[in-house]
């Protein structure tokens, strides 16, 4: 019960009791009175009848006294009047049926007045003729008893709701900044550090606002420190200083997880710009001239990427650049090359170069499996060639006719998505989360994989057609169909496991998609707690609110939500506070080989400890080695998923 509640509770009930009290008090007073009335009342008459008689009593005159006596019993206020002889003779007697009292039975019962009994003599000169007795009744005693009960009644009860409205009213106004305390501190706990401006005038209340307001502070600057330095650490490690781009650690972790993608086989291309004479540069304009030739190069560089999804870049060496494009078909990756190429002449439009030989490009496509080396000796070889061709030239690598993977280009994947969704034949795989520490045999939830079949019927990972499914503009109606089959599974299999669907960017982004899951999902009251729904990290960075949105509503129809592949750009840990996620899964790129990277253990330390000061629970990916999984949980990760712990698996849509 709230304490406003209590307080109430209090005052009606103390109430309550000053009412009863005060009504025992006064009908117990107002009873004795009324009986000390009715006995002085009744003893009067006796003796006023007494003297009135006893002249006719001499005279022996029955009808006049008889008459007399019917003077006084009529007025009502007697309940019997009788004249005895001196033998106990009755010479007049005067009964009045009172019957039951036209009060409440209980009421009666509860004062209990007792009618009086008064007695007189009448004399007959001087001798003792008799006696009267006259009878008192209480009926009237009765009535006065219960209209003053009444009335002090409904007095109390017309103070008493005046009071309580206006005790309610300012017991409600005194604890409102409680309340707001309240608020202030469930904020807290949900990662909201907000400040009361406006302190209550009472002294103890103002303290404890005061109070609330220095800890939501130092809280709210606590995790800013820990986020800030989390994030600086990221940068020190993984960030060109000059460029902001991704440095070569960076782009080998990068390379690194996208290669050893055995679950989620990845394809794409592999692009490697190096400045012409970027030594020469250094000479000639020093190195701050040097500075702006890469920082401009990088800006340019970004600027071109951003009409591209699943793309980064980064500097790996003096004047040399990598851009990666996962999902990139041969032609496109001939288009980036091209635009690349032209673009690089904005470096002699801005003065910062004084010839137009500004840089080559070679280009090398990838498919898993290969391995790093492999592809960027592909790639040099092809940067050589541009070299060996002229200006501003790019080259992409051809391999040997009998050595070349089939990479298909985006008219390929066209047709072929595009039959997918109109035959709605869309493959899942499920591959299991497990919990660490005490619930390390725990499967925290089930990740859905999509996959389409080829013409030998085996799936194509998403990593794979999802890519190019963005760049056509396919990926919500695809997530979509992907969904709907999920849905129409879980309705159908009364499975308690926990399934994660991923959104992917588009979809995250398509308000129709959106609105279609969530009343989609509203139909479905039974798919609370067996569903949660995840997104990938640079989905949620491409439009924070409409993410927040999302999360916020879906919070309200009871599921989780969650971010897939954290940690992969270099993008603020800031937006974590007010997302209002659950968990999120740290890319592959930093678990790989943790067991021996000193670096990458102390970001995921100081990544976990941050998420978990906000209730965020941290799962990683592409676990593979028991040694990777022992260091992780020395590290407070709560959860595993990757080959070590399960394979994807085929889920029986049809019951095959």
């Amino acid at each position: 019960m709230t304490l406003y509640k209590q307080i109430s509770a209090g005052i009606v009930i103390l109430f309550l009791i000053c009412f009863a009290g005060t009504v025992y008090i006064s009908t117990g007073n107002l009873k004795n009175f009324l009986s000390v009335q009715l006995d002085a009342h009744a003893q009067d008459t006796a003796t006023s009848l007494g003297l009135s008689i006893s002249p006719h009593m001499q005279a022996n005159d029955l009808p006049v006294i008889e008459t007399m006596i019917d003077a006084i019993f009529n007025r009502g206020d007697y309940k019997r009047i009788v004249l005895l002889s001196n033998n106990g003779e009755t010479l007049v007697e005067k009964n009045a049926d009172t019957g039951e009292p036209d009060l409440p039975r209980w009421f009666v019962d509860a004062v209990s007045l007792q009618a009086p009994v008064a007695r007189a003599l009448v004399m007959s000169g001087w001798k003792e003729a008799g006696s009267i007795l006259v009878t008192g009744n209480p009926g009237n005693a009765h009535r006065e008893l219960w209209t003053n009960t009444i009335d002090t009644f409904w007095l109390f009860l017309a103070c008493a709701i005046a009071f309580l409205i206006a005790g309610l009213l300012t017991l409600r106004l005194l604890l409102q900044p409680l309340h707001k305390v309240e608020l202030q501190a469930s904020a807290i706990c949900n990662s909201n550090y907000e400040i009361q401006d406006a302190l209550p005038r009472t002294r103890e209340l103002r303290s404890v606002v005061m109070a609330m307001n220095r800890l939501s502070e130092k809280v709210g600057r606590f995790f800013s420190e820990q986020s800030a330095m989390t994030e600086k650490l990221r940068e020190q490690a993984f960030r060109d200083s000059i460029t902001g781009l991704g440095n070569r650690q960076h782009f080998d972790r990068q390379m690194a997880a996208l290669l050893s993608r055995s679950g989620n086989p990845t394809q794409g291309a592999l692009l490697i710009l190096e400045l012409h004479n970027f030594s020469g540069v250094n000479d000639r304009s020093g190195f701050t001239g040097g500075d702006a030739v890469l920082k401009r190069t990088a800006e340019l560089i970004t600027n071109l990427l951003s009409d591209y999804e699943n793309c980064f870049a980064a500097r790996i060496s003096g004047g040399g650049f990598a851009i990666v494009a996962t999902g990139m078909s041969d032609s496109s990756a001939d288009e980036l090359a091209a635009s690349l190429s032209r673009t690089l002449l904005q470096l002699r439009a801005d003065g910062l170069v004084e010839t137009n030989e500004i840089g080559h490009l070679g280009v090398a496509m990838w498919q898993y499996p290969t391995t790093l080396p492999e592809v960027l000796s592909e790639a040099d070889i092809a940067l050589r060639a541009a070299q060996a061709c002229g200006h501003n030239t790019w080259q992409r690598f051809v391999p040997p006719a009998a050595n070349q993977s089939v990479i298909y280009g985006a008219e390929h994947w066209r047709l072929r998505l595009r039959e997918v969704l109109d035959a709605g034949h869309m493959l899942l795989e499920t591959q299991p989360v497990y919990g660490t520490g005490d619930k390390g045999r725990t499967v925290l939830h089930r990740e859905v994989l999509a996959r389409i079949p080829d013409i030998r019927g085996n799936g194509i990972a998403a990593s794979i057609f999802m890519p190019m499914a963005e760049r056509l503009g396919l990926s919500s109606r695809l997530d979509k169909l992907t969904a709907g089959i999920l849905f129409d599974y879980l309705d159908k299999h009364d499975t308690r496991e926990i399934h994660a669907l991923n959104l992917s960017a588009g979809a995250l982004h398509d308000a129709v998609f959106i609105q279609w899951l969530c009343a989609r999902l509203e139909k479905s009251p039974a798919l609370k707690g067996r569903l949660q729904i995840e997104f990938p990290e640079y989905a949620v960075q491409a439009n924070m609110q409409a993410t927040r949105n999302l999360v916020e509503r879906l919070g309200n129809m009871g599921y989780d939500c969650g971010i897939d592949h954290f940690g992969s750009g270099f993008s603020s840990f800031g937006y974590l506070r007010t997302l209002k996620v659950q968990y999120l899964k740290i890319d592959g790129s930093f678990t790989h080989q943790i067991d021996t990277d000193e670096d990458n253990r102390f970001f995921i330390r100081s990544l976990t400890d941050t998420a978990h000061s906000i209730d965020i629970d941290v799962i990683a990916q592409s676990v593979e080695s028991p040694a990777e999984r022992a260091a992780l949980e020395a590290l407070g990760i709560d959860g595993i998923q990757g080959y070590l712990t399960g394979k994807p698996e085929p889920v029986k849509l049809n019951g095959n």
